[in-house]
């Protein structure tokens, strides 16, 4: 059992090794934790981001697809059930941006938000919500850039929630990590 242990151990750190090192103030890390499933963390904010954006793609290359915009009190991510025997790339950018507070319009099923597109360079607008009784805020959805409107459909008691809008700008990106998932 002991040296099972140990070899697990060394082919997690193998497979956590970056593809390259783009940014080693913020490394990502990743290890196969089951067959299908990715385990990711990084370390840290980078000094001004707002939050996260994470990345996979199938070829280092790309394309790219985002996996989640989280924020930057979150620092991991678990990467489930994936297809076996793939090897997935993944990236982090950072992203940072003005706040300011949307106007809403209750709807039976939720809320429609609107704002003044302020932004000459944003990237898109992240709609955040705070839930009662919590500190921060979360992404609850993305829109793209020169957008000033978005509906989102509630779930009970998210009405009485805090909103507000994002325009954001992403950074640079981390380094790369390739990992495979088994079988």
């Amino acid at each position: 059992m002991r040296r099972t242990t140990c070899v697990a151990v060394s082919a997690a750190l193998i497979l956590a090794l970056p593809a390259c090192s783009a940014d080693t103030r913020q490394p990502l890390r990743g290890v196969l934790t089951t067959p299908t499933d990715i385990d990711l963390d990084w370390t840290g904010a980078r000094p001004g981001a707002d939050g996260h954006v994470l990345e996979f793609a199938t070829d280092e290359a790309g394309p790219y697809t985002v996996l989640d915009h989280l924020p930057r009190q979150v620092s991991t991510y678990r990467h489930p059930d994936l297809m076996p025997h793939t090897t997935f790339f993944y990236r982090l950018r950072a992203y940072r941006g003005p706040v300011s507070r949307p106007a809403r319009t209750e709807l039976p099923d939720g809320i429609r938000f609107t704002w003044t597109d302020d932004s000459t360079d944003e990237d898109g607008f992240l709609l955040e919500m705070r839930r009662k009784n919590s500190d921060g805020y979360d992404p609850v959805a993305v829109v793209g850039p020169d957008t000033t409107a978005t509906t989102l459909i509630t779930l009970p008691g998210e009405k009485q929630a805090a909103f507000r809008i994002r325009a954001f700008v992403l950074g640079e990106q981390s380094n790369v990590v390739r990992l495979t998932s088994g079988e």
